[in-house]
């Protein structure tokens, strides 16, 4: 019985002992979830503990390029040139955005890689003529390039970085991969404003840096051979860009100028103003769409250009020259415009197709002019969203005229060679994802 009494007695003893801290059980760490941000549309997600959305994207690319094999010389008549080559190019794309009181806040990088067929390269032959394949007798080289194609950063209608330049408009429907039409397409660094006017029409300037669109720089008939060739001088001033544009629902329209400098690499002779003036339409076209058309587009758009052949087209065959003849009769600056269009249909949500062509003329004194035409055709397959299979034909015609001199007996200027013309032919293949 005692030995009972006593067993109790300890037992309500222990029970009445406090628990102490450490025998409790410890509660979870809070955990912050991803939150889907709706306002910017889909795939942007809050930044956890900010209240910035970001987007991140990227695209996986593919290509087996069957090379010009046009009129000769070209890649398939030439042994130092690939007739075929592979393409592999990968991007990633972030975009960040945060409203504020003065507006949005956005932060935008677009960055690839790109590995192509190595191609031929010099080797340390006696003879500075022998060129031999990549791989051969040693020869080694690292042909993957990085690409920053965009970094810019929007604050309300601000927009300082590299982005797309603000002269540009339709930039094609199809990939243009290996040759594309005569549009203005450069991503350059550029420090700009839009204004918003109302009613889907805007307004921007923008001061951007001149050294993306300058092609080169020839100066005629000097008695010192020192001013024969020059290359441009160094950035003293960037060049002014400036555009109208108007958004609605059956498309939209932009009128665009640009002045930049053209400064050559000697003190003589001076600089010139060049500059650009274009402009574009673009059409949604509703009324088109029927039993075998579920969308359908329409482009077409001009530049003229004195000084600055870069804004009419960002794809010339052949080494233009911005600056010719700076001692003769008028303002010495090369001259020259284009008109480009094109289609674009989805017949189906798994099949589209797109062509388009352009004209581009450039007119140089003491060197030849220069005719361009170009068409590409491209027709893609999505049998799931986001993953196209496709071909793209592109055909360009070049012809390089005639150089004109001065007769001084005739006092007046007359074609003393032919360049000729050229046909160029290419095809390839790609395979795309984006995600």
């Amino acid at each position: 019985m005692r030995h009972f009494t006593t067993s109790a007695a300890a037992a309500l003893m222990m029970s009445a002992t406090p628990v102490l801290a450490a025998d409790l059980p410890v509660a979870p760490e809070p955990v912050e979830y991803v939150q889907i941000c709706d306002a910017y549309g889909i795939g942007y997600f809050f930044i956890p503990g900010t209240d910035t959305c970001l987007r991140i994207r990227g695209r996986v690319r593919a290509e087996y390029r069957f090379n010009n094999f046009g009129d000769s010389p070209s890649d398939w008549s030439d042994r130092t040139r690939n007739d075929t080559s592979t393409r592999a190019r990968g991007y990633l794309r972030f975009d960040a955005r945060t409203q504020t009181e003065y507006g949005l806040l956005r932060a935008y990088i677009d960055f690839f890689a790109t590995v192509d067929t190595p191609g031929f390269i010099q080797t340390d032959s006696s003879d500075p003529n022998v060129n031999n394949p990549v791989g051969s007798f040693g020869v080694q080289q690292d042909n993957t390039v990085p690409t920053l194609d965009f970094a810019f950063v929007q604050f309300g209608g601000m927009t300082i970085g590299r982005a797309q330049s603000f002269y540009d408009f339709w930039t094609g429907y199809a990939y243009g991969a290996i040759t594309t039409v005569a549009y203005s397409d450069r991503n350059l660094w550029l420090g700009g404003y839009t204004f918003d006017l109302g009613n889907g029409l805007s307004s921007s300037i923008s001061v951007e840096d001149r050294t993306a669109r300058q092609q080169d720089l020839f100066v005629g008939e000097y008695q010192d051979p020192r001013f024969f060739f020059q290359g441009y001088g160094g950035m003293r001033f960037p060049s002014l860009v400036g555009n109208i544009r108007l958004d609605q629902g059956w498309g939209s329209a932009q009128i665009m100028g640009a002045l930049t400098e053209v400064r050559f690499l000697e003190a003589f002779p001076s600089g010139k103003l060049g500059w650009a003036v274009g402009g574009g339409v673009e059409f949604d076209i509703p009324w088109f769409t029927t039993n075998w058309f579920s969308g359908f587009q329409g482009v077409i758009q001009a530049t003229w250009a004195q000084g600055a052949l870069g804004y009419v087209n960002s794809d010339w065959q052949n080494i233009l020259f911005d600056g010719t003849d700076l001692t003769t009769d008028g303002d010495g600056l090369a001259t020259g415009w284009s008109i480009a269009g094109g289609f674009r249909a989805d017949f189906t949500p798994e099949w589209n197709a797109a062509i388009q062509a352009s004209f581009a003329h450039a007119n140089q004194k003491f060197l030849p002019n220069q005719d361009q035409w170009d068409v590409v055709g491209k027709i893609g397959w999505v049998p799931v969203s986001g993953f196209e299979i496709g071909t793209e034909v592109a055909y360009r015609n070049v012809d390089r005229g005639f150089i004109f001199q001065e007769d001084f007996n005739q006092f007046e200027d007359v074609p003393v060679d032919e360049f000729g013309g050229q046909n160029i032919i290419a095809i390839l293949l790609r395979v795309q994802r984006d995600f």
